[in-house]
């Protein structure tokens, strides 16, 4: 994920769901979104990752979904080059997170995903690599892990309940799913190929 401006990976596609009777916001790779309304934001996951942070006090809860691209050297994960689209994506979450009310020391995190669906051999495991950085980042940064469900072969379809921080998670059947594998592997070209990375790393 490039620098950007904040608008540009702010989820906007929206639907109704008849089956939880509300409004629905879909986060697709490289995108996040934050409201503090009920509502419910959704996404579906293979090798990317979400993570699903909550003020439990503000009543405010968002969604990313991010992939890194493939580490491009050994050494301290964080501080890669690769892990840079990781770091801006879950600035991108909190600061909007804090925009909304919600405080820093009061934010708890759920992360899923990083299944095995992209691997391109049996060295490279993206969806491992994603878990890695988001277990990594988020111990810096001191906001616990309440909830995870991460790795092995499996998509899943995650939907998070902003105002009440509610996570509902489905594994969805091993399979060739072309339009989660293609939708995936879109990105990941994106975002391999993309040179306009901001400077140096600040974990904060």
């Amino acid at each position: 994920m490039p620098a950007g401006s904040q608008s540009e990976y702010f989820a906007t596609h929206r639907f109704f769901d008849s089956r939880f009777n509300t409004e629905v916001v879909k986060v697709l790779p490289g995108q996040y979104y934050v409201s503090d309304v009920d509502e419910m934001i959704t996404t579906l996951l293979g090798s990317c990752v979400a993570v699903c942070m909550y003020d439990e006090e503000a009543h405010v809860g968002g969604m990313n979904h991010f992939l890194l691209p493939e580490r491009d050297q050994p050494g301290d994960f964080i501080l890669s080059s690769s892990a840079r689209y990781g770091v801006h994506s879950m600035e991108l979450l909190i600061n909007h997170l804090i925009k909304l009310g919600a405080r820093r020391n009061h934010l708890t995190a759920k992360i899923f995903g990083g299944a095995s669906v992209l691997s391109c051999s049996s060295t490279s495991n993206i969806g491992k690599n994603n878990v890695d950085f988001t277990k990594c980042y988020l111990k810096n940064e001191g906001i616990p892990i309440s909830g995870q469900d991460v790795g092995e072969s499996c998509p899943r379809r995650v939907n998070l309940f902003p105002l009440t921080g509610k996570v509902l998670m489905k594994r969805l059947k091993p399979r060739n799913d072309s339009n989660l594998i293609e939708q995936e592997r879109g990105y990941r070209q994106s975002i391999s190929g993309d040179s306009n990375l901001s400077g140096e790393v600040d974990l904060f």
